[in-house]
């Protein structure tokens, strides 16, 4: 599944003039085009598409949430707000956001990773952003940790390894 497809389901919401079911089936005629039957649903703050490969969905804003689906051994920062979330078959993406220092986030995440045994595979920091990836069994994890402004944001990519 395309993220450019969720992103156009979510330019169409913010696009005055634009219907919520003409853009989904403003959608679904460009996936068609790419040769994806799919259908998209565009409720609230969330966007929903479904094709043969699975159903993605796209969280965001004041309502975002950690989904239902997002692995319960992958740490999530505690008392973070939910700024997105993307779930995709065989993968998910969740967007946080505190005011904690990049330094005290980026400790707790070796800790839980490594204590859920997640192998860590690599760690730089640079310039204010620091990234880790971790392994465990046929899954990867990578997390993206930046400051400016007076907050942190942390960006939690997991997925499945075929």
């Amino acid at each position: 599944m395309k993220y450019s497809m969720i992103a156009l389901a979510m330019v169409c919401l913010m696009l005055t003039g634009c219907g919520r079911k003409v853009a989904e089936k403003m959608i679904e005629a460009r996936m068609a085009k790419d040769g994806v039957k799919a259908k998209v649903d565009l409720s609230g703050e969330q966007v929903t598409i479904q094709t043969k490969d699975g159903t993605s969905t796209f969280s965001g804003g004041k309502n975002a949430k950690v989904p239902d689906t997002f692995p319960k051994d992958v740490y999530v920062y505690p008392g973070a707000t939910v700024v997105a979330s993307v779930s995709v078959p065989n993968g998910c993406n969740l967007v946080l956001e505190t005011k904690d220092d990049l330094e005290k986030v980026l400790g707790a995440f070796k800790d839980k990773m490594t204590g859920a045994d997640w192998k860590e595979e690599m760690n730089m920091n640079q310039n204010g952003t620091s990234m880790c990836a971790y392994k465990k069994d046929k899954r990867s994890a990578s997390i993206v940790i930046a400051s400016a402004d007076k907050k942190t944001t942390i960006t939690i990519t997991v997925a499945e390894n075929k």
